[in-house]
C-alpha cells in the first residue's frame, strides 16, 4: 500500500499557547505512524502531555511492532508511556496534573490493514469519496449523555460540558485505549486524525463535499484551514493521509502489465514466424497461380 505525502496542520487558534502535538513532525510519503494529541491541564503541563504522549507512543511502536493485526501492541505502548510520565512527574513535580488525549494510526505498506488507537475526544475519520466509513467515539460526558438518549445530537453541540472528558493519558491514573483494524482499504480512501479544534468548524457536510475521490490532500488542507482561520477559538491540528495505492491495485497493474507484454511478445514472434498452416495457404496460392497462368499460354498457342 502507497500513500500520498500526507500533510498536517499545528496551529494555536484563539489561544496563547498551543497544547496540541503531532506526530512526525514532518511527514514523508514512507510514514506508518502517525499520532496526534491534545493536552490537558493548562498552560506548560497540556503542550509537555501531549508531546510526551506523542514521543513515548512513537518511542514503542517503533521498536517493538510487528503486525497491524497485533492490537496488544497499543496497551502495551499505553503502558509504557504512562510509566515515562510518572518519571516526569517524579524529576518535575509541577507537572502533576498534566494529561492528553490520543489518536493513532499505523499503516502497513505490505498489507491493506490500518490500525487505529484512540483516548479521549479526539478522533480518527476513515473516509471513502465524502461517506464516513469509520469514525471513533469519544470518551466525554457529552457522549456518554447521548449514549443514554438523555440529550440530542443538536444539543450536544453546544452542551456546556462538551470539553469535558472521561478518559486521558496521564502519568496518575492508568487508563484503557480503544482500536480498530481496517481492513476494506482502497484507492483513494482517506484517514483523518483530528483534535477537537478542528470539529469547531469541520462538520459532516464539509466532510461529504471536501473529502472527495478527485480531491488532494493539500487542496483539502487548505479549505479547513480557510475555514477556521480567525473562528476557531482551541488549538486545531489534524493528519490527513491519502492512499495512492492499495496491494490489490499493484498486483493487478503488475498482472495488467505482464499480460500486455506477454501478447506484445507472442504477436511479434507470429510476424517474424508465420504459423504453418499460411505457409501452406501462401503454397496454394501460388500453384493456382501457375496453373491459371499456364492455361492462358496454352490457349494463346
Amino acid at each position: 500500500m502507497k500513500v500520498f505525502t500526507p500533510v498536517y496542520i499545528n496551529e494555536i487558534g484563539n489561544r496563547n499557547n498551543n497544547e496540541d502535538s503531532i506526530h512526525p513532525e514532518e511527514p514523508t510519503g514512507k510514514d506508518e505512524l502517525f499520532l496526534v494529541c491534545d493536552g490537558v491541564g493548562g498552560h506548560e503541563k497540556g503542550e509537555v502531555a501531549s508531546s510526551l504522549v506523542c514521543k513515548y507512543m512513537a518511542e514503542f511502536i517503533n521498536k517493538n511492532y510487528a503486525d497491524v493485526k497485533d492490537v496488544d501492541i497499543l496497551p502495551k505502548a499505553l503502558e509504557y508511556t504512562e510509566k515515562k510520565l510518572v518519571d516526569n512527574i517524579s524529576t518535575v513535580p509541577a507537572l502533576k496534573g498534566m494529561a492528553s488525549t490520543l489518536t493513532l494510526l499505523k499503516l502497513s505498506h505490505n498489507k491493506e490493514h490500518a490500525l487505529i488507537g484512540w483516548i479521549g475526544d479526539s478522533r480518527v475519520y476513515h473516509l471513502r469519496n465524502g461517506e464516513i466509513l469509520f469514525q471513533t467515539k469519544d470518551h466525554s460526558e457529552v457522549q456518554n449523555l447521548l449514549d443514554m438518549g438523555e440529550i440530542t445530537q443538536e444539543e450536544a453541540e453546544n452542551h456546556p460540558r462538551k470539553n469535558v472528558i472521561t478518559r486521558a493519558v496521564s502519568g496518575v491514573r492508568p487508563t484503557r485505549i480503544d482500536h480498530k483494524v481496517i481492513e476494506d482499504i482502497r484507492k483513494n480512501d482517506f484517514f483523518l486524525l483530528c483534535t477537537d479544534g478542528i470539529l469547531e468548524t469541520l462538520d459532516e457536510d464539509k466532510i461529504r463535499n471536501w473529502f472527495t475521490s478527485e480531491s488532494t490532500a493539500e487542496e483539502v488542507k487548505s479549505k479547513i484551514l480557510k475555514n477556521a482561520s480567525g473562528r476557531t477559538q482551541d488549538n486545531y491540528s489534524l493528519y490527513l493521509i491519502k492512499i495512492k495505492k492499495t496491494d490489490t491495485e499493484q498486483t493487478l497493474d503488475l498482472q495488467n502489465t505482464s499480460a500486455t507484454k506477454a501478447v506484445f511478445e507472442t504477436n511479434l514472434k507470429n510476424k517474424k514466424n508465420p504459423k504453418p498452416y499460411l505457409k501452406i495457404v501462401f503454397f496454394i496460392l501460388l500453384l493456382l497461380l501457375g496453373f491459371c497462368l499456364y492455361k492462358l499460354w496454352d490457349l494463346g498457342q
